[in-house]
């Protein structure tokens, strides 16, 4: 919460075990053109900043402006190589309000179904994850941003763009930004092509974004209680994905015994158990395999509570 009005608001729940499989928390990345854009205009021009949007931000904009606002854009450019981009730019060319979108990227666009390589759902993902385990910490983030590359489009979409004439939307690849001024109400984008320098009305950004575990709010207060390690973003967890002790080292005697049956009873799954899970932990195949781990040791914390009553009810945990 942000403000006393929120905090006011909230409802403090007591439990004995969490799992925390809250999504990713992405925060958009900015281009080089993009930091120097906004400092140069500063506050004085809230139309061009407000123009300028990255993929989350697009449709709570349509939302809030009325349509005759949105009459007066007729031009958009759509910055990205994924399926969100992709999306997007479809998206634009099919509204009334739009007459021509440009899409551009910085590489060749790829075509691929899911956004890992399909090897890590078929047979071979046995192979893989030994391999992935085997791994140090540093070396298994570098094997998620391998496995998980960059941007990706199913064939359908991109034939789906093929469709539209060049008037309408057009794509163009291995292109970047150069650099952005605004003049007499609208953009005026350089691309470095070598193409004349062209005018839009709104620029799209879909360009990536970084999940962080310093992005979970939810999760600060109890990081300053329990530290964890943290790798490329990625928490260091156990093996059955339980908030691990600092350096991975074993928990010390002299520390509070609630902590140390804090650590047992807190899980993670999704984005912030991928250096367990391996690449696929926001995929359907990852949440299955994470459940398994969560549920056999929640089972066993249970039949460990039962068989160890007093260490456990008495620890004032909870």
């Amino acid at each position: 919460p942000s403000s006393d009005e929120s905090i006011a608001n909230v409802k403090t729940v007591k439990t004995r075990r969490i799992v925390c499989a809250m999504g990713p928390m992405f925060r958009a990345l900015e281009a080089p053109w993009e930091i120097s854009f906004r400092q140069e205009l500063g506050a004085h021009q809230k139309l061009a900043l407000d123009r300028i949007l990255h993929a989350h931000e697009i449709l709570p904009f349509i939302k809030t402006n009325k349509f005759n606002d949105l009459q007066q854009t007729k031009r958009v450019l759509v910055v990205g190589g994924g399926i969100t981009s992709a999306q997007l730019a479809l998206f634009a060319a099919k509204s009334s309000w739009c007459n021509e979108v440009t899409l551009i990227q910085r590489s060749r666009m790829v075509p691929r179904h899911f956004d890992i390589d399909n090897d890590w759902m078929g047979p071979k993902r046995g192979k893989l994850l030994e391999q992935f385990w085997s791994l140090g910490m540093k070396e298994r983030a570098q094997r998620l941003k391998e496995a998980r590359g960059g941007g990706t489009i199913p064939p359908q979409l991109i034939n789906e763009l093929a469709t539209y004439s060049s008037s309408e939307l057009q794509v163009k690849e291995e292109v970047e930004i150069l650099e952005v001024h605004w003049t007499d109400g609208c953009f005026h984008v350089t691309l470095n092509d070598g193409s004349d320098c062209e005018p839009y009305d709104m620029i799209w950004l879909a360009t990536g974004a970084q999940n962080h575990i310093d992005h979970y709010s939810a999760l600060s207060h109890l990081r300053k209680v329990l530290p964890v390690n943290v790798t490329n973003g990625f928490p260091i967890l156990n093996k059955d994905l339980t908030w691990r002790a600092p350096a991975g080292e074993e928990i010390t005697d002299d520390e509070p015994i609630w902590k140390q049956v804090a650590r047992k009873r807190i899980w993670c799954m999704g984005a912030l158990a991928a250096l367990e899970l391996g690449p696929d932990a926001l995929n359907l195949i990852g949440a299955r395999h994470g459940s398994v781990r969560v549920a056999e040791a929640i089972r066993h914390d249970y039949d460990r509570q039962r068989n160890d009553n007093n260490n456990l009810e008495d620890c004032g945990c909870c």
